[in-house]
């Protein structure tokens, strides 16, 4: 017989045994295992950020960036980078015609990426970031305050970190761990406890991490400029692992576990991956908001073929049509997603409700991105901006010209034949270019016999159709609007949208691969587990290779050399105005407004004389270390041949000093400016 004392400590007993088997071999070892798989794949993310990371080196991720320092300063959406195109178009348009040179609209980029890039810089100054690098107005009790300065306010309050920790702390003691300890905790509640803890302790790292200076000027681009790895470390590597996340919850969901598991793995340990992690560009935040509208696809497949919760399915498809919404107003060409998923939606519907059920969709994409595309129309007459100028770039009768840099452009001259051959130049480019599946070539494989199995279960044969639709779509995509080159020895590559469809090739290629493992009816766990690790490793086999080579120099010169341009850029006057064929880099690092140098002489005369008084021109490695007959006499730059040719202005032209080279310490630059500045005052920073 029991005594009465020992029936009342029966329960607790029970629960602490049920709560150490669950630790030992149930949802605790589990969780416990997910854990350190994210800490070990953040740690090489981490590491091989510090190991390959200089500088920002691809213009779309510095034009990107200034445009949200530019937002955070209350300038709106303006760019300091400006395109003769887009002035072109500001001058044709009826409701303006006006170069609108002091506050130029930015009219290339969609403006979710830039926006995020703003609310981070803004995080980690603690809100004091106000126009000119100014201090913050002081404000006195009693005063009536702005919006902005209440923001500062609250932003610098002194106990954010103790609050922000007190309160993960208190969650995870308060409420999950007991929830655990009487087994009222349910397995699918604890991914969105974990993210919510995570959540607070990301605000806690960003308020506790010291203050990062935006004050560009020589000094602090010789040390490393911050806002720069603020982008690589607190955008890039997050979304990078976002995107492992969702991954996973896909795979599983398909798949199995062990599935999810490696396939997240190998994505993370993907070079290609790594590299556009630590690029800058907005591809990992684009892949975000498509893994998350592929996750409402599967999980409104399921219940449609479960026959249960039709409303939650059908909300869960609409929802799935604004988010790829999202992904347009982070990455136009993204938007593209939806011709697939609308496929989809009307396979898993039916022939007629289904055409519904698509146009649905539609309707959810129109009312996310359609207020942006009417800004865009108000603007320039065009919903898209210059975005659909890449189309007429690089076509065969107009390989000479740069649209982009033409204040006078000949659309005509791209006629649909033009078009059609420059799509078939870029595909056969694009099809025996590898790069872009390097550290993923083993998964390629994998998936490309993927292609030819049946799966058992009808929902993933469907999403292996919607994986092939998703990369067709972007291939051609990629092939009509073309690619940027890519820098020296760098896979990550502007343009290119194939990167986008690398999670769904990762499962199916890592699903096949399990598939062939078990027909194997290899039985010995250790032997097993030797042979998912060979395939893990040949996938991070480049990624190993890189961090045990040498580390990428401090710069990415050539052709940006942050201090110099700076330098150069500091000899102007904030408001004042100059040229240069970098000027991304001009207005990320200088903080100056620049134009990109035009095709023609005349049409840089026209700015000079018509429009604003051009005060510098900046000539860089990426002019001076072309070939001088193959590539400037007879290519892009042949116009200012006879500028480059001697290195001596013609007599017409405005700019006649020239800043001694010396004065660049060997940098390969060339500084021409309306007077002596170098020998005047200090350069303001």
């Amino acid at each position: 017989m029991s005594t009465p004392e020992e029936e009342k400590l029966r329960p607790i007993q029970a629960a602490i045994q049920d709560t150490v088997h669950s630790l030992d071999i149930g949802i605790g070892q589990r969780v416990l295992r997910g854990v350190l798989l994210a800490v070990a794949l953040g740690t090489m993310l981490l590491l091989y950020a510090g190991n390959q990371f200089s500088s920002l080196r691809y213009p779309e991720a510095m034009d990107q960036a200034q445009l949200g320092r530019n937002l955070l300063r209350g300038d709106g959406y303006t760019t300091q980078f400006i395109r003769p195109l887009s002035m072109w178009q500001q001058l044709h348009c009826p409701r303006w015609r006006n170069a609108m040179l002091e506050k130029h609209p930015d009219l290339m980029n969609p403006p979710a990426y830039p926006v995020l890039i703003g609310t981070l810089f803004y995080m980690v100054q603690k809100g004091n970031l106000w126009p000119g690098d100014e201090p913050p107005p002081s404000w006195k009790w009693g005063e009536p305050q702005t919006k902005r300065q209440r923001l500062f306010e609250l932003m610098s309050w002194p106990y954010w970190t103790w609050t922000l920790s007190g309160i993960a702390g208190a969650w995870l003691l308060f409420w999950v761990v007991p929830r655990g300890l009487r087994m009222k905790l349910r397995k699918g509640e604890l991914p969105w406890h974990g993210v919510g803890i995570l959540f607070c302790l990301m605000l806690f790292a960003l308020f506790w991490a010291p203050a990062t200076s935006f004050k560009v000027g020589p000094e602090q681009a010789a040390t490393g400029f911050g806002p720069d790895r603020w982008i690589v470390y607190g955008l890039g590597i997050p979304l990078t692992l976002i995107n492992g996340w969702l991954i996973y919850f896909i795979a599983r969901r398909l798949f199995d576990r062990r599935v999810g598991v490696t396939a997240a793995a190998l994505f993370v340990l993907s070079e290609t991956i790594c590299q556009y992690a630590i690029s800058g560009l907005n591809v990992m935040f684009a892949m975000m908001w498509l893994g998350l509208a592929t996750f409402a696809l599967v999980v409104a497949n399921d219940l449609r073929a479960q026959e249960r919760r039709p409303v939650i399915a059908l909300l869960l498809t609409l929802l799935a049509g604004a988010i790829i919404g999202m992904a347009f107003l982070v990455k136009y060409s993204a938007g593209w997603l939806l011709l697939p998923a609308c496929i989809l939606a009307w396979r898993m519907w039916g022939l007629v409700r289904g055409g519904w059920v698509a146009l649905g969709m539609i309707a959810m994409f129109l009312t996310l991105a359609a207020p942006w595309m009417a800004r865009n129309y108000w603007m320039c007459n065009n919903p898209l901006g210059l975005a659909t100028t890449g189309i007429y770039e690089k076509v065969p009768s107009l390989l000479r010209d740069n649209l982009e840099r033409s204040l006078d452009p000949n659309f005509g001259a791209a006629t649909l034949k033009m078009i059609a051959m420059k799509t078939g130049i870029n595909a056969r480019e694009i099809w025996t270019d590898s790069p872009w599946t390097s550290g993923g070539g083993v998964i390629m494989a994998f998936f490309a016999a993927a292609l030819f199995y049946r799966f058992r279960r009808l929902s993933v044969n469907r999403f292996k159709w919607f994986a092939v639709g998703s990369a067709g779509v972007f291939f051609l995509v990629t092939c009509v609007l073309g690619l940027q080159p890519r820098p020296p020895h760098c896979l990550a590559q502007e343009g290119n949208l194939l990167v986008l469809a690398i999670p769904l090739i990762t499962m199916y290629g890592t699903a096949i691969f399990f598939t062939m493992l078990d027909r194997l009816q290899i039985f010995i766990p250790l032997w097993r587990g030797c042979v998912v690790a060979l395939f893990v490793a040949a996938t991070a086999l480049p990624v190993g290779l890189r961090l045990i080579g040498p580390t990428a120099d401090r710069y990415a010169y050539p052709p940006y050399h942050p201090p110099k341009i700076a330098e150069a850029a500091g000899y102007l006057d904030l408001k004042e105005f100059m040229a240069s064929d970098q000027p991304w880099a001009v207005a990320w690092y200088g903080n100056r407004r620049c134009f990109w140098l035009p095709m023609h002489r005349k049409q840089f005369y026209d700015i000079n004389d018509l429009h604003q008084h051009v005060a510098a021109l900046l000539l860089t490695p990426i002019t001076l270390n072309r070939r001088f007959l193959s590539e400037i006499m007879f290519d892009e730059w042949w116009p200012w041949a006879d500028v480059l040719r001697f290195l001596k202005v013609p007599q017409d032209f405005p700019l006649k000093e020239a800043i001694p080279p010396e004065r660049f310490e060997g940098i390969n630059m060339l500084f021409f400016c309306d007077r002596k500045r170098w020998a005047d005052a200090a350069p303001s920073k």
